[in-house]
């Protein structure tokens, strides 16, 4: 157990999921970084309806899972409450800025997982370089003696490892799908 107030920030993958649980600590440091105790206290007591045990906010920050949309939001409100006096925030505007990043984790949640390509490469921290060298690759087949349909494969390919990597609405993953097209 650590010290009152500090709470470990789980090992999550850069993502949907990341930018709300770390978010949420950074919302919780910005409150004055109550203990767990605290927060629990203010909720009400265990017979109350909204009452937050330290179990289930610890469960909510410290671990790499999506939380429940209803604790989140109560857990979010009880920090805006405990804000201090020269710190006030706003709790429509800041539940409105979670419950977005939920939705985005959440929809995360439910896409496919990443080819089994990607996932290697993101766990060596060579994708994008690996992605460089495949946009290298495809321009200079563009510009030697290669079939319209290889080099647009190979542009298929970059825009699908773009759109694992940075999402299908990336500008280089757009990019990447034109150049694919061929030709009449």
């Amino acid at each position: 157990m650590g010290r009152p107030g500090i709470l470990k920030k789980p090992q999550i993958d850069v993502g949907p999921l990341r930018d709300l649980i770390y978010g949420l600590h950074d919302l919780h440091m910005s409150v004055g970084r109550p203990s767990l105790s605290k927060i629990s206290k203010s909720s009400g007591t265990t017979t109350e309806s909204g009452y937050l045990s330290t179990s289930t906010m610890s469960y909510v920050l410290s671990e790499p899972r999506l939380p429940d949309s209803e604790t989140m939001q109560r857990l979010i409100a009880l920090l805006v409450e405990l804000a201090p006096t020269g710190r006030k925030m706003d709790l429509d505007e800041t539940t409105r800025r979670f419950l977005d990043l939920w939705e985005k984790a959440a929809r995360a949640e439910a896409a496919p997982p990443p080819s089994p390509r990607v996932q290697a490469l993101r766990k060596t921290g060579n994708a994008y370089l690996h992605l460089a060298d495949e946009y290298q690759k495809a321009e200079r087949m563009e510009k030697t003696v290669f079939s319209k349909n290889t080099v647009a494969n190979q542009w298929d390919y970059i825009a699908r490892l773009i759109g694992e990597l940075l999402g299908e609405d990336h500008p280089d993953a757009v990019e990447a799908r034109e150049r694919a097209r061929i030709g009449p």
